[in-house]
């Protein structure tokens, strides 16, 4: 099923916890009058929704719409551990025939690959349990963010490893300070190393560290473009490099000109970078 939400500015959050399942239990069977979203973090989940059976594992994302039928299809293995969302229905709120108009579709269930999504559960019921100023507000933001998140995934539903890249790139501008391995990169990516390199130079043109250095190295430029008086060894530890020697090595084997010779030539400004 793809349901559709209307993309206004004023979700009302109505509630948002952590279940723990001790032992096996069905879902409840019910009706609701309120959208519920929950992550299952572990264990599994079988869930009749209508004619529609979602089997669930950890990393993906249900979605039980509001005024439709759901119940427990079997028993949910002891430990299973879900995070659930429960939302107002807003009026363009509608189940998808085909994606038309301006509703961000999202499918009954959504398989995820990163940490991402769930990092977006955890930061709504967080907001939600402290309740501090502005609260409404601020959970209402962050689950326009998580629809827009779980449509873009339905998007891109048969090219799911563009997703898996997207994330990756999103990794590297959060942790300009970190260089990332390709062994720990498959990890968060559910990969095997030697299809994440194959894929990411595919999608980029770049072996992951040649990537990870040319990105450091350009945003490193525009630096000493507008603030030639950076001082390299905190320019170093800003972008993982290990010192400011190697940083230095590297910088002049990109651009043949050191990173103060660079920082002087007035005429470097507006010029691309050698690759």
């Amino acid at each position: 099923m793809i349901y559709g939400f209307e993309p206004v500015t004023d979700r009302e959050l109505l509630d948002s916890n952590l279940m723990y399942y001790r032992s096996k239990e069905k879902h409840p069977t019910r009706f609701l009058d309120f959208h519920d979203f929950f992550y299952l973090v572990s264990g599994s989940w079988a869930v009749r929704l209508e004619d529609e059976l979602l089997q669930l594992q950890p990393g993906d994302v249900a979605l039980l719409p509001a005024n439709l039928h759901h119940y427990g299809e079997h028993f949910c293995v002891p430990g299973t551990q879900t995070l659930f969302i429960h939302f107002q229905v807003r009026g363009g709120d509608t189940i998808l025939d085909k994606e038309a108009g301006p509703n961000l579709p999202v499918q009954s269930v959504t398989h995820t690959y990163t940490n991402r999504i769930l990092l977006m559960f955890q930061d709504i019921m967080k907001m939600y349990l402290l309740k501090p100023s502005r609260w409404e507000f601020r959970c209402s933001v962050l689950l326009n963010q998580l629809i827009i998140e779980l449509s873009d995934l339905y998007r891109e539903t048969g090219v799911q490893k563009d997703k898996v890249i997207i994330d990756i790139l999103h990794l590297f501008i959060e942790h300009p300070e970190k260089f990332f391995s390709i062994t720990e990169l498959a990890v968060e990516a559910g990969m095997s190393p030697r299809s994440l390199s194959a894929q990411f130079k595919l999608q980029t043109g770049q072996s992951i560290h040649k990537y990870q250095i040319n990105t450091k190295l350009e945003q490193i430029a525009k630096i000493l473009r507008t603030n030639p008086n950076t001082s390299l060894k905190n320019l170093a530890y800003t972008f993982g490099f290990c010192d400011e020697f190697h940083l230095s090595s590297s910088f002049k084997k990109k651009f043949g000109l050191s990173p103060i010779r660079y920082s002087n030539n007035k005429k470097i400004a507006g010029q691309s970078p050698r690759d």
